[in-house]
């Protein structure tokens, strides 16, 4: 099980792993399965963002920032600035972008392909939760053990002013 907590890396030796939100669960589950199925297809993906709103639906969210091949800190930062601002008017209760990064996995030495997760819920629970991955021939991948850390640098917060609107 990971939950978060502050500086701490936590890792589990399956796909299932727990937030202490079921929401964040939720996108976790939804943005793998997406991004295991463009890796399968493609052999790659750009990232891209999932939300939930207060029902409890889930939305897939590409990050167009007007170009066919844009740089993914661009599409991240697009993506990320659009949550924070669909929280902030209540639109949303909790999101996560989806991004294939290079990570040293606890216990390693080298640097591997991971399927990253940056997750925020408006209760104030953020999260990075990594899938590391190899590819064993065309668009067949082997994954690794999940692990998690602290996901500081991405928020979600609400205004109350949408409350008395």
């Amino acid at each position: 099980m990971i939950k978060s907590s502050r500086g701490r890396i936590w890792g589990h030796s399956s796909k299932r792993v727990s937030m202490a939100s079921p929401d964040l669960n939720k996108l976790f589950r939804s943005a793998l399965s997406f991004a295991e199925r463009m890796l399968a297809k493609e052999g790659e993906f750009i990232p891209f963002g999932v939300s939930m709103d207060d029902a409890g639906e889930i939305t897939l969210v590409s990050g167009d920032v007007g170009s066919e091949h844009p740089a993914s800190k661009n599409v991240i930062k697009v993506l990320q600035s659009s949550f924070h601002d669909s929280a902030r008017k209540g639109k949303i209760k909790a999101a996560g972008v989806c991004m294939d990064v290079r990570i040293i996995p606890p216990g390693e030495e080298r640097k591997t392909d991971a399927i990253c997760v940056r997750l925020a819920h408006i209760s104030g629970e953020a999260v990075e939760v990594f899938v590391p991955y190899t590819e064993q021939s065309r668009h067949k991948y082997a994954y690794g053990n999940t692990f998690a850390s602290h996901g500081g640098e991405f928020v979600l917060s609400r205004c109350d002013s949408h409350l008395t609107n």
